[in-house]
């Protein structure tokens, strides 16, 4: 019985992993202006921590928006038409946020 129970648990972690080949990632200016970045396609959105200024997000292929939600709100920032093909990852470049 706990054979199966663990075979039930596996296969449900599995199930609810992202596992995409493709993806977007950048920087952002200044490194300390960014709480997260969203990457957003209809009602799909993938979010991010930056680390030293860099994220990167893993995603399926297709057209992006890429939304930084700055520290301070004023200054939040929108990458848009971000296209993303199989099995590649596309670098955003710089963010400057404003």
């Amino acid at each position: 019985m706990i054979v199966i129970y663990a075979t039930i648990i596996v296969i449900t972690a599995f199930a609810f992993q992202r596992h995409f080949k493709s993806g977007i990632y950048g920087t952002i200016d200044p490194v300390d202006g960014a709480k997260r970045v969203w990457a957003i396609s209809g009602r799909d959105s993938f979010p991010a921590v930056p680390v030293s200024g860099k994220f990167s997000i893993d995603v399926k292929p297709g057209t992006w928006r890429v939304y930084v939600e700055a520290v301070d709100a004023s200054k939040n920032a929108w990458v848009e038409n971000v296209l993303v093909v199989e099995s590649q990852f596309t670098d955003v470049g710089v963010i400057k946020l404003p």
